[in-house]
């Protein structure tokens, strides 16, 4: 079963028409729908409501629209990031600095306060100050991380679903990671019971997993979405044949672990202007002086490296497989993990494209592909008459060079010029 039918109330969460009825149209720029589809030229999208009311190489500007030339520029899909975090408090200036990078919706996929809900009431009715926000609203963990850890038998991993999807929860997630065996794993019984009592609910289901051994046991109880790729070794055969028979989605969070080696090394981007401007100058000498001396002799440095390795190769393998391929990176949480929201998103793709991804397979994941696995499809994703107008317009072609995706001029949120 399609997640988006697990989901359909996501989409509804998200969206809803602009207060205002200004009609704008964006003239004469080359289309990169989402859908896979070839480029078109001299394409018009009339964008009213906060969505997209007309979209093609035939349309003509509405008369009484407020027209932007597009000549020579690019326009896509806005970014979908399928594994962000939104967090710690305050919301507003995380959700703005993704959304001046390019990343339109995000999910939070650590811990909510219970008035995420009414900030997604106000998203609903047009208040965009930043991306829109899909939240798990509580991330079941073992010992010795408070919260997370509260729930020890089924019985209360259950009872704490129902409380969660109570409160509007749009994902329900497991995390199942002893961290290089210092902690203990959530039992199979504990997550079995947390995906039944998710799939009763209809959300969707997903998890955080390291290892193969993991990620076989969630697949078979259920997981929607690993948020996280195989790092422990190469993907078999018989396991990608698994996850094409339960419809499972995977996202690679290469950019997240690239992060926790990079800034130890000559490969560091802080002096960058695209990084830089996600980071305050307090934030950034930190990460030049005590971060990096600290990644530097992190005697699990050659642990990450092979995790990142081991990544890559199985992200090539799962696409070439055909299985859907999200986008997320792990960005945002705690200052110190320096997970920049927004520049991530950009890094991600590159490695993507490192991994031997194409710039259709890339631009696909941020979009089509994870509209589909948070089963907002229906309005979000690609661009196409009557979804929502969240959109970028570059001066460089994407598909010439991924890195292009740099070249933002503008963010439409909602129909809007994000400012």
């Amino acid at each position: 079963m399609r997640v988006s039918l697990l989901a359909g109330l996501s989409a509804a969460i998200l969206f809803a028409g602009s207060a205002t009825a200004q009609t704008i149209a964006l003239t004469n720029a080359t289309l990169i729908d989402g859908s896979g589809a070839t480029a078109q030229r001299g394409v018009t999208i009339v964008m009213e409501g906060g969505r997209i009311r007309d979209i093609g190489p035939a349309v003509q500007a509405p008369a009484g629209a407020s027209v932007v030339d597009l000549a020579g520029k690019f326009v896509t899909p806005g970014i979908i990031n399928g594994h962000g975090h939104v967090g710690p408090p305050a919301r507003d200036p995380q959700l703005r600095q993704y959304a001046l990078y390019g990343v339109t919706t995000t999910t939070s996929m650590y811990f909510d306060q219970d008035d995420v809900q009414a900030f997604k009431a106000a998203q609903k009715a047009g208040d965009l100050r930043g991306a829109r926000i899909l939240t798990v609203m509580y991330r079941f963990m073992s010992e010795p991380f408070k919260p997370g850890s509260e729930n020890k038998t089924p019985e209360e991993g259950r009872a704490k679903v129902d409380e969660i999807a109570g409160k509007g929860a749009d994902m329900v997630k497991v995390w199942i990671d002893a961290q290089g065996g210092r902690f203990p794993k959530l039992t199979p019984e504990f997550t079995a019971a947390v995906m039944d009592q998710a799939k009763k609910h209809n959300k969707i289901r997903m998890a955080h997993i390291v290892e193969l051994a993991d990620a076989r046991r969630i697949v078979d109880q259920g997981v929607n979405v690993l948020a996280h790729n195989v790092r422990d070794q190469e993907i078999p055969d018989d396991f990608i044949a698994l996850l094409k028979q339960r419809d499972v989605s995977v996202i690679s969070t290469l950019a997240r672990e690239e992060g926790l080696f990079v800034y130890g090394s000559d490969g560091a981007p802080t002096d960058n202007p695209f990084f830089q401007k996600g980071l305050n100058a307090e934030r950034l000498t930190l990460l030049r002086t005590k971060t990096r001396d600290e990644q530097a002799k992190d005697p699990n440095r050659p642990r990450w490296l092979r995790m990142f390795d081991t990544d890559k190769k199985n992200l090539k393998k799962l696409v070439d497989a055909g299985i859907r391929h999200g986008f997320g990176t792990d960005s945002g949480g705690a200052l110190d993990r320096y997970f920049v929201q927004g520049w991530f998103e950009h890094r991600q793709m590159e490695l993507m494209r490192d991994a031997g991804l194409t710039p259709m397979q890339i631009i696909q994941a941020f979009s089509k592909n994870n509209s589909e696995l948070l089963g907002i499809d229906k309005d979000f994703g690609t661009l196409a008459k009557g979804k929502a107008a969240d959109l970028l317009v570059l001066t460089r072609n994407p598909l010439d060079d991924i890195s292009n995706m740099r070249s933002i001029e503008a963010v439409y949120l909602g129909g809007k010029k994000f400012e």
